[in-house]
């Protein structure tokens, strides 16, 4: 099943996107808007704003994402930048090339003011139910005809909130249809707790599910977006992304958030740091 269409996963109005020019709470139908945005993530896990970002802001962000990526492929810093065949040697290390950056606000204060901005703040704390503490924006790229796939996969499984308040907030920069390799999930899933993962291999995903999910309790749905609109799933909802079998990129940023009064397993973070050091794979969300 697709998520395609409307506000939400089950085609709700786009009230938000009425509003999207006022995101502090100052529009008169925002509070209505962001009833439904939460309905919709407590219930299903996640939640699509449609045209978050017009096309002016988008070009910006895009822009901004092109440059650092660029300048982070010529430094190729280990841990921080991956490329779609990391294992060759004779692959290219262009920007083109690029799969994976992590903490990429670290290169851009534009970023950085973003990630911090009433405009995603104001967002994600209803969702959280918490006042909000970012953790970082990660950028993730399908390139043309790539073949890797994430495995299902929680996001707390390496995050290790608890209470699991935490969700990722992923802005499209590109266009993405079912042939593309975009997010799908299993809606409801975000009820159950940490599942059993285990080593998985791919870069960006280095954990996942031990044992086959339930996809007839929680059936799977793909979530289509256009440029400019913004997915937000909880840490603890299972979800796996497909190969791109198109000729275009399919680029994300991820801005990752908890809540405040969540606590972070630091016992079993130092474990988790450990296992990424000695298998050199880092994880997106």
């Amino acid at each position: 099943m697709k998520a395609k269409s409307g506000f939400a996963a089950n085609g709700n109005s786009d009230l938000l996107s009425r509003c999207r020019t006022d995101l502090t709470g100052q529009a008169t139908n925002w509070k209505m808007s962001i009833d439904v945005l939460s309905d919709e993530y407590h219930t299903n896990g996640f939640v699509i704003v449609r045209g978050l970002f017009e096309a002016d802001r988008l070009r910006e962000i895009t822009g901004e994402a092109e440059r650092v990526v660029h300048d982070a492929a010529s430094t190729a810093e280990h841990g921080r930048v991956y490329f779609d065949d990391e294992g060759d040697p004779r692959a290219e290390r262009a920007a083109s090339a690029v799969r994976c950056v992590f903490r990429i606000q670290e290169r851009s204060r534009y970023l950085r003011e973003l990630l911090n901005s009433p405009q995603m703040t104001d967002l994600v704390r209803p969702l959280l139910g918490d006042d909000p503490v970012a953790d970082g924006i990660q950028y993730i790229d399908k390139p043309p005809h790539a073949s890797y796939e994430f495995p299902y996969h929680q996001d707390n499984a390496y995050m290790f909130y608890e209470p699991p308040r935490a969700l990722v907030a992923t802005v499209a920069l590109d266009g993405q249809l079912a042939d593309s390799g975009p997010i799908a999930f299993l809606r409801g899933s975000q009820a159950l707790d940490v599942l059993p993962h285990q080593p998985s291999g791919v870069l960006g995903a280095s954990r996942g599910l031990a044992d086959p999910p339930d996809k007839a309790t929680y059936p799977e749905m793909i979530v289509e977006m256009e440029a400019g609109d913004m997915l937000v799933h909880h840490a603890n909802v299972i979800h796996r992304t497909g190969p791109n079998h198109t000729p275009r990129h399919r680029r994300n940023l991820g801005f990752v958030y908890h809540g405040a009064g969540a606590t972070r397993d630091a016992e079993a973070n130092a474990r988790y740091e450990e296992e990424l050091a000695r298998n050199a794979v880092h994880d997106t969300a």
